[in-house]
Formats: structure tokens, sequence, C-alpha cells
């Protein structure tokens, strides 16, 4: 191969669009780590393993990663794709863009959850279509600058050393049933109503 040639393969190497062919998630308990890679097809080419681009891979670390038939942007520098990296992030017809709202700031998962942050409407949705779990090592805190309503379909339940209603109005419950595994008391401003 002469010396144009090899250049212009090399130039035509620099950058391919391509799809993630096979992903391997890699192994960060193994003594050295194993990073995660993909294989990308590029027209005739399949890649060797290579990394894909994350958004943050330092003491901050972000886990997200590609799927199979993914599109993405091959980078090879020096026109050697034994070094390359894979950008994966294309929208495409089997997978196009969840929304056309500019307003909108979203993540969309596989099974249907999605997270939207409407920045013009200020309003934050988490539609989670499974459990949600959530660990707290210190204290948690929440303020409410309007009305808060929870709707519970199954028992809501409390476990506490105590519970405290500094508020000025009572605590009234309609529920049928209102159980106390402990000694429910007020400070004389304060009662709990159930009804019947």
């Amino acid at each position: 191969m002469n010396n144009a040639a090899e250049i212009l393969r090399l130039i035509a190497n620099l950058i391919r669009l391509g799809a993630v062919a096979q992903v391997d998630h890699g192994n960060p308990a193994a003594d050295p780590p194993q990073p995660p890679r993909v294989r990308v097809k590029s027209g005739e080419l399949l890649t060797a393993w290579v990394p894909w681009l994350t958004s943050r891979a330092g003491t901050t670390r972000e886990w997200n990663p590609p799927t199979i038939g993914e599109q993405c942007v091959l980078f090879s520098p020096g026109g050697d794709t034994a070094n390359a990296f894979a950008a994966p992030g294309l929208y495409q017809n089997a997978h196009p863009a969840p929304s056309n709202d500019p307003a909108l700031i979203g993540r969309w998962y596989p099974d249907g959850t999605r997270i939207e942050y409407d920045h013009q409407a200020n309003r934050l949705l988490i539609h989670c279509v499974g459990d949600i779990h959530l660990e707290v090592a210190g204290n948690l805190t929440a303020t409410v600058g309007g009305d808060m309503q929870a709707t519970v379909a199954g028992v809501a339940t409390v476990d506490a050393e105590s519970i405290h209603h500094n508020g000025g109005s009572p605590v009234v419950t309609t529920a049928h049933v209102c159980h106390f595994t402990g000694n429910p008391h007020g400070d004389g401003s304060s009662t709990v109503t159930a009804g019947q």
C-alpha cells in the first residue's frame, strides 16, 4: 500500500459513525479492575473491544452503559481504530427522542420509569413503575411551602421512637382504623381524631 492510500485510510478512520455491536460491562471488583468496553460496527468494520465515553469518570462517576444497536461516534486518534473510543448517544428511528419540548430535561428508562424536570413550569416529575428505596444516613428535612397530600393504596407504617406534632391545628384522620403501638399523648392543645 502506498503512502497516499495509507494516509487516506487513516484520515477516514479518525471519525466514523457506527452502532454498538457488543457490550462488555467489565468487572470493577477485579484486581486490577476490568474496564467496561464495547465493539462497534461501522460499515464493514467491526472494531476490537474499545472503551466508551461517559460524562464523569473521576472521583465522581456515572454508570449508564450503552445498549446493543445504539448509534455512536467512533473516534480513533491518529486513525488507528485499535486506540479508538466510542461516544454513544445518537438518536435513531428505532430509538427516537422521547420529547421535543425545549423546556423539558429528563431521563426515560426501558421499563417505563421516567424522571422529568420542566424548567418553564417549575415542576419535577418522578414516575416509577416499581419501588423507591431511600436511605439517609443523617437527618432528613422536608419543607413544603404549600399543602402536602399522600395517597396510599395499602398500609402506611411509620416506625419511630417518637412522633411530635408542633402545628397549631389538630391531627385528623378519617381512616376507619387508627392503630398506635406506643402511647400517643398530646400537650393539651393537640388531639388525634379517628373515624369509626
